[in-house]
Parts: C-alpha cells; sequence; structure tokens
C-alpha cells in the first residue's frame, strides 16, 4: 500500500501557553457514533458532532493536567492525567464507582480546541490517593488511559453543549457557565 502525501504541516512559531481547562467524560454504553466533518472518514480528523443517549459529566481539573499520545505498532496510547484536591466521601464514591466504567473522553485546551478518544470501547479511569504529612498535599491523581487503533480527534466545541427542544424549556431553567454549556435546571 502507498500512500502520496501532498501537502507539508505548517508550524506556526507563537506564543502556546499548552495546558487543558476541562475534562468531559461520558459512559461509553451512551455513546453512538461520531460525525465527522463533511460526513466523511475519520482521516479528516474533525468531529463535527457525538451522537450520545446521555449527556457528559464534567471532572475537575488543576493547572498541572495533561494528555500525551504515542503511536506504535498500528496502537496509539492514549493518557490524560489531572488531581483532584478534595478527598472526601462522596469523592471516593464517585472514584470507585468510575474506575468500574469505561469513557468516552472529551477535553478541552487552553487555547480553546477540543479533543476526544476513546470511542473504540472506552478509556479506563484509574487513580491513586495519597494524604501528605502537615503541609504536603492531600488528593488524588487521576490518569485516563486508552491503548487504540484510533488517534485522537478534534470536535467541535459544541459537542458537550446541551441543546433544549422548545416543548422541554417550559419544565427546565436554562442557564449558562462561563464555556458557554448549558446547564438545565428541572423545574418541579
Amino acid at each position: 500500500m502507498s500512500i502520496n502525501i501532498q501537502t507539508g504541516i505548517e508550524n506556526i512559531a507563537e506564543y502556546n501557553a499548552g495546558g487543558i481547562s476541562h475534562i468531559w467524560l461520558l459512559n461509553i454504553s451512551d455513546f453512538i457514533s461520531y460525525q465527522f466533518e463533511d460526513d466523511s472518514l475519520y482521516d479528516k480528523a474533525f468531529v463535527n458532532m457525538i451522537f450520545k443517549e446521555n449527556r457528559f459529566l464534567e471532572v475537575g481539573i488543576v493547572d498541572e493536567c495533561n494528555f500525551s499520545e504515542t503511536y506504535s505498532s498500528g496502537i496509539y496510547k492514549q493518557e490524560l492525567s489531572s488531581y483532584i484536591r478534595t478527598i472526601n466521601k462522596s469523592t471516593i464514591s464517585w472514584i470507585q464507582q468510575a474506575q468500574n466504567g469505561r469513557f468516552l473522553v472529551v477535553f478541552r485546551t487552553v487555547l480553546d480546541t477540543y479533543f476526544s478518544f476513546g470511542s473504540d470501547g472506552g478509556a479506563k479511569l484509574t487513580y491513586s490517593e495519597q494524604s501528605g504529612q502537615a503541609g504536603g498535599i492531600n488528593g488524588m491523581q487521576l490518569k485516563i488511559e486508552k491503548s487504540s487503533v484510533l488517534p485522537s480527534f478534534e470536535v467541535h466545541p459544541d459537542v458537550v453543549k446541551t441543546k433544549v427542544l422548545g416543548s422541554e424549556h417550559s419544565q427546565y431553567l436554562v442557564t449558562e457557565n462561563n464555556d458557554e454549556t448549558n446547564i438545565l435546571i428541572e423545574i418541579p
């Protein structure tokens, strides 16, 4: 099989702050499919829409949050690391349940680009908890990992927004986060 690459890669010499500002998880059983740009195959590397049965859950992040992807022998190794500073019963309970699941992951960089990975079976979440000595750190180191035949894809920012149909609007109060995602508050 021969590959004929027609263009090069432009490397823009601008200031690049790096970093991740948001992480969202979707239970892999709620993931239906990606819709790629121009209804093409994944070689365009841009997802216009994520079809799903449920909503994304946001995971808190810290400045040290990072993502890496390596490729070797036909497999992409993807790893997203973050840290949760709060250790309490609700955090521990959530983590213990989440470690048994698999997830489609979407994250936003500080440069306002969104990426996704884990669509082929879901990424696995692991953690390590630490309680430091006086003046030390308390919290949980999170890792979300996937070995995949698919690379990470850039996604349209609207994939994590909640869309409200007109007939539902009378049942919900719609608010907006700073990142423009909608929050629905059910009116009893």
